[in-house]
């Protein structure tokens, strides 16, 4: 399910700035929470896991890799906060998602190397002698690269003056492509990967192919719009919950019956098809509701350490990889441990708290910086 790099994406790396605090979605930041621990608990057990030789038939190692990374609200539920946020932004103009699409794709390539790069590098120094896995370090696609190519799409889309509705429809029509062609090409392994970045091509060369995961992008915006415009977002919301969760649950039915991702090509979770979207969305929409009518009942103080995540989501999918790649490197690969699945799983949660605070780190680092630079820049005023 999981590819070794990756699942997922976090809505910050395209969270385009949040909007105004007085029109927080607090829904929506426990939603992002929800995602973003069940990705770093599906990691560590994806990564670490996979060194056991059984893993493959291993119950703990399903459980981390399908339910916490992929039917539990993941990369799904993060691109659909993407494009909510992308409605909800200040900086929303067609220059200025595609700038910052480039920016988050080429981010992509920076994450890849500090997560695995450097470590085959390193020993490609020392043993005098480069793998083919040391390019697929480097290359290997990350929802960072999809996150990217999708706000360039979509800053492309609304150049046009195309309303979310259509940009919905676009989204799948695109996905209704996709899903036939899904390993239908399988050639030089670097035409695999180019060609990876719209389809899926194979497991080890294509992850968050565009053709297939732009719908949940899609239907972000449509529905960011609709929240936007809707003054009665109770009777949204309970529309939204009554429509959502009987699909989820005849979902997760079929899926006990017929086989995790069962409605996907080879049940290979990103080669979603479209009714496979439907089905991870009417989870997400199903959390989302709950939230909502939680949220309600919970004065806003509480909601603060969820607030924090959610602001921090790119520091924190960051630091996750960054940790993780280290250890399975280092402990797993050079040292040849074979850890454990409850201390794989005590490892991810471990890795919540540690991650939240090197994100809390880093954006105090970023504020100081800021101050400084205003403070030189309002004493270089008073000089002139």
């Amino acid at each position: 399910m999981m590819n070794d790099e990756t699942k997922m994406i976090a809505a910050k790396p395209a969270s385009i700035e949040a909007a105004p605090s007085s029109d927080r979605r607090y829904e929506l930041d426990l939603l992002k929470v929800v995602a973003i621990i069940g990705m770093i608990i599906c990691h560590a057990v994806y990564m670490l896991g996979a060194h056991h030789e059984s893993y493959a038939t291993d119950v703990a190692y399903f459980v981390g890799d399908y339910i916490f990374g992929s039917y539990l609200a993941v990369a799904h539920a993060f691109m659909f906060a993407m494009g909510v946020g992308v409605v909800f932004s200040k900086k929303n103009k067609p220059s200025d998602l595609v700038k910052r699409g480039i920016f988050i794709y080429l981010a992509g390539f920076v994450l890849n190397f500090f997560r695995y790069g450097i470590y085959a590098l390193l020993d490609g120094l020392i043993e005098g002698q480069f793998p083919e896995e040391t390019v697929y370090a480097f290359l290997v696609q990350d929802i960072f690269h999809f996150a990217g190519l999708a706000l360039i799409f979509t800053g492309a889309l609304k150049a046009l003056k195309l309303k979310e509705w259509h940009i919905l429809l676009i989204g799948v029509a695109l996905s209704m492509i996709g899903a036939p062609l899904a390993f239908s090409f399988n050639g030089h392994p670097a035409l695999n990967y180019i060609l990876g970045h719209f389809v899926v091509t194979t497991e080890d060369d294509s992850t968050f192919a565009f053709l297939h995961w732009y719908v949940f992008v899609g239907f972000g915006l449509f529905f960011g719009r609709l929240l936007q415009e809707t003054e009665d977002k109770d009777r949204l919301y309970r529309i939204l919950l009554f429509v959502s969760a009987p699909i989820m649950i005849l979902y997760i039915v079929l899926s006990c019956v017929f086989g995790a991702m069962f409605l996907t090509k080879n049940g290979w979770y990103y080669a979603v098809s479209l009714p496979e979207a439907i089905g991870l969305l009417s989870i997400d929409m199903t959390l989302l509701s709950a939230f909502y009518f939680l949220t309600k009942k919970l004065p806003k103080e509480k909601l603060s350490v969820p607030v924090e995540m959610s602001k921090n989501l790119t520091p924190i999918y960051c630091a996750q990889w960054c940790v993780i790649g280290f250890a399975d490197s280092v402990f797993c690969y050079l040292l040849g441990f074979v850890i454990p699945y409850w201390a794989e799983y005590l490892f991810g949660v471990a890795l919540i708290f540690l991650c939240y605070w090197i994100a809390k780190g880093w954006r105090f680092l970023q504020r100081k910086r800021r101050e400084r630079k205003a403070k030189k820049a309002a004493l270089q005023d008073g000089v002139e």
